[in-house]
C-alpha cells in the first residue's frame, strides 16, 4: 500500500470542554509526523478489525462530501458531528481527531483517525526560590504510544466507498457503534477477521460433510482436526498481496474437494460474505494461519507448521484407546 499524504488537519475533541478545539489550517508535517500518520493509515487499512462498508443512499456525509470540496471545512464538520456524539453519549471517550487528505495506490482518499485519550503520568518541574523540585503529575489526555488509531474511517473519494474501524461504546442502554450509523451513514459489515473466520469455518465444515471419512482425503492425516488444518492452509495459500479472494478459495476447493463446493456456497451465503468479497489479511494473521497449535490437558502448548501436520516423516498423531490423541514428534535435535 503506497500512501502519500497531501495535508493533515488536527482537531481536539475533549468532552470535558463545552466546545471542540477546531483547527482552521493544516498542521506542518516534519519527517516524524509524516511517518507517524502514514503508519496510522497503513495499519488502519490492514487491520483485521476493518469493515468494507457502503454509503447509504440518504447518507448526509456522502452528500456533504460530494458538494464540499473544501477539505478544511469538511474536516471541521466531521469533528463537530463526532463531538456532538461524545456529548450525547458520555461513554464515547474523548480524543484528538486527525483528518488526512491523501492518496492510496494513486486513489484519492480522506483518512479520519481518532486517537482516544489515555490516563497516565508525566514529570513536572517547579522552581522554588533558589532551587527546583521535580515530581510526577497525573495526565488524562495522553495519546496512544504507537502510531495506531483507536477508530478510523478510510474514505475512497473516487469510488465513494468507506472502510471503517469502529468500536462499541455504551449508547443509551446498550453497547453499540456510532460512526457507521450516526456519523458517516453507511452499511454495517463484517470485520475482515470475522469474514476470514466465516470463510475458513464454512470451507472446513463443507469438506468434512462431503468427505466424512478421513481416508478419502489424500492429503489429510487420520486425526481429529486434520481436515481443518488442510483446508485452513488451502485458504491461507490464496493470499496475494495480503488479500484473499473468496472466488480463489472456491476455485481451489473445486480443484481439490469438488463435492464440498455446493455446501460451501450455500452455507457462505448465510454468513454475510459474498462470492465476490476480498478479505484484507495482515502479514501477522497469515503467519498465524501457517501454524497449528495443540494443547495438552496439563497446559503444554505445541505449535507446528501447518504443512508438517500432513507429513508422517515429521509428526504422527496416534489415537489412544481411551479416545485421546497422542503426538509423536520425529527427528528431534537435542
Amino acid at each position: 500500500m503506497d500512501v502519500k499524504l497531501n495535508q493533515v488537519i488536527y482537531h481536539l475533541l475533549d468532552s470535558g470542554a463545552s466546545e471542540p478545539v477546531l483547527s482552521d489550517r493544516p498542521m506542518d508535517l516534519d519527517a516524524d509526523l509524516f511517518e507517524y500518520f502514514t503508519a496510522c493509515i497503513e495499519k488502519a487499512w490492514a487491520s483485521a478489525e476493518g469493515k468494507a462498508c457502503q454509503f447509504l443512499p440518504d447518507s448526509a456525509f456522502l452528500a456533504e462530501m460530494r458538494q464540499n470540496s473544501d477539505f478544511i471545512d469538511l474536516s471541521r464538520r466531521i469533528a463537530g458531528v463526532i463531538f456532538e456524539q461524545q456529548l450525547q453519549y458520555p461513554g464515547i471517550p474523548s480524543g484528538d481527531l486527525a483528518v488526512a487528505d491523501c492518496s492510496m495506490d494513486g486513489v484519492p482518499f480522506y483518512a479520519v483517525l481518532k486517537l482516544n485519550y489515555r490516563p497516565g503520568y508525566t514529570h513536572q518541574t517547579t522552581v522554588l526560590g533558589n532551587g527546583q523540585c521535580s515530581k510526577i503529575a497525573p495526565q488524562r489526555t495522553l495519546l496512544p504510544g504507537s502510531p495506531k488509531a483507536d477508530e478510523a474511517a478510510l474514505i475512497d473519494r473516487a469510488n465513494e466507498t468507506i472502510r471503517l474501524i469502529e468500536k462499541r461504546w455504551p449508547l443509551d442502554d446498550k453497547k453499540d457503534v456510532y460512526l457507521s450509523s450516526n456519523v458517516f451513514g453507511c452499511t454495517q459489515a463484517l470485520p475482515e477477521k470475522e469474514k476470514l473466520k466465516a470463510v475458513c469455518d464454512t470451507a472446513v465444515a463443507a469438506v468434512q460433510k462431503a468427505y466424512p471419512e478421513p481416508e478419502t482425503l489424500d492429503d489429510v492425516p487420520p486425526f481429529d482436526g486434520g481436515t481443518e488444518t488442510a483446508v485452513e492452509l488451502l485458504v491461507r495459500n490464496q493470499a496475494v498481496d495480503n488479500k484473499i479472494a473468496v472466488e480463489d478459495v472456491r476455485t481451489r476447493l473445486e480443484e481439490q474437494y469438488p463435492l464440498a463446493v455446493p455446501a460451501f456456497e450455500e452455507a457462505l451465503a448465510e454468513t454475510g460474505v459474498t462470492p465476490d468479497d476480498t478479505m484484507i489479511v495482515s502479514p501477522a494473521r497469515i503467519k498465524r494461519m501457517e501454524r497449528r497449535s495443540f494443547k495438552t490437558e496439563r497446559g503444554i502448548e505445541i505449535k507446528i507448521p501447518a504443512e508438517l501436520c500432513n507429513s508422517d516423516d515429521a509428526v504422527e498423531f496416534i489415537h489412544n484407546a481411551g479416545g485421546g490423541l497422542s503426538l509423536l514428534i520425529k527427528d528431534v535435535l537435542v
